[in-house]
């Protein structure tokens, strides 16, 4: 169960959608679906090494009430930032999603 309190931080969530513009032109653009709140799941900084080099992993948790409108290939906007979904583990018992989001390197 998430307290109401904690439901701090908003995520938007996008999708890759076909869009008709005036003219007749079909292009993919990624269109808004929903705004939702969140809390924020506590963990450490994740660290690679690789070719010699350190890596940061950007990820983030959170946490969600389910809804019925998400899923794991949509585009997560937080801060001004897209991240991708990578983990999305719902809990049935409390009516929760757990999200764990990587970021997408422009």
């Amino acid at each position: 169960m998430i307290a109401a309190g904690t439901l701090i931080y908003s995520l938007k969530f996008k999708e890759q959608q076909n869009v008709q513009s005036d003219s007749g032109a079909v292009s993919k653009q990624m269109v808004e679906l929903f705004v939702c709140k969140a809390s924020k799941v506590k963990q450490l900084g994740k660290f690679l090494i690789d070719a010699k080099e350190l890596f940061h992993f950007n990820e983030l948790k959170f946490r969600v009430r389910n809804n019925k409108l998400m899923n794991e290939l949509q585009v997560v906007e937080y801060e001004k930032n897209d991240y991708r979904i990578t983990s999305f583990d719902k809990n049935i018992s409390d009516n929760t999603i757990e999200l764990t989001l990587e970021k997408i390197n422009k």
